[in-house]
């Protein structure tokens, strides 16, 4: 049996779970957590999700959060090797753009997208590999934030059963509500990890086609001062996807402030 994953799965859970810190945080640049990837009950491929040192882009400094998919041999009947970059201003505790490279079914491309928040409008550029880039503009809401740097400003909150966090996510071609939920505390054995508390949290997401899932998706974060995702639970309609925690490694530690 292949534990052929549906196309782009991974590489949007891997963005869905990527995010490492906090501004006043107990993270910063050089933390790395790996993460297996079942479908089907099978190991399909690897994620990993890394905090990168300061860099400037687009005149703001800012961390490049950095996610990355990869499909195992099980996976190969539709390899994907993806790589997902949300550049997070921790001062400003917003994104300001994002880049995706894509190898899917060994089909490359490239997007990127930069906020305008004083126009109030996304500029996406993609190209398919040999073909002229092509632009487009997209409207946003205050507050918009791609699927990572929510994942990240999700953690920068103190994490309780029975709060609900809203905000708007920009998907690449649309704004959506995105909403979270903490819904308790649980044990749980984590691969990489052993035996941790987390707080268990519903996401909702916007997928659609292969990628629409049947319900919420499920994360786990670690109930210390991490606030680690260490697990995530997705049920698509080909069939269930788990990530979990394998590796982590921290990075330099900051105590906030501009």
């Amino acid at each position: 049996m292949n534990a052929t994953l549906p196309p782009r799965t991974l590489a949007w859970l891997t963005v869905v779970v990527g995010s490492t810190g906090a501004w006043a945080q107990a993270f910063g640049p050089g933390e790395q957590t790996t993460y297996s990837v079942r479908y089907l009950g099978l190991v399909a491929g690897t994620a990993q999700v890394t905090v990168g040192w300061k860099m400037e882009q687009y005149e703001r400094e800012v961390w490049p959060l950095v996610c990355v998919g990869r499909t195992t041999d099980a996976g190969a009947v539709f390899p994907v090797n993806d790589r997902f970059v949300s550049y997070w201003d921790p001062v400003a505790q917003e994104a300001v753009g994002s880049d995706l490279v894509a190898e899917e079914n060994r089909k490359r491309r490239r997007e990127r997208y930069r906020y305008d928040f004083a126009a109030m409008e996304a500029i996406a550029t993609r190209q398919q590999a040999g073909s002229a880039p092509t632009e487009a503009r997209y409207a946003l809401e205050p507050g918009t934030v791609d699927l990572a740097s929510a994942a990240f400003r999700l953690r920068n909150s103190k994490l309780a059963v029975g709060q609900e966090h809203e905000m708007p996510i920009f998907t690449g071609v649309k704004v959506y509500k995105l909403k979270a939920t903490v819904t308790g505390t649980e044990r749980l054995a984590v691969a990489g990890l052993g035996e941790v508390d987390v707080f268990r949290v519903t996401v909702n997401t916007d997928f659609s086609g292969s990628l629409a899932t049947r319900g919420l998706v499920t994360l786990f974060y670690t109930s210390d001062e991490k606030q680690l995702p260490v697990r995530a639970e997705a049920d698509f309609l080909l069939g269930k996807v788990v990530l979990e925690a394998v590796k982590y490694e921290p990075g330099m530690r900051f105590a906030g402030g501009p």
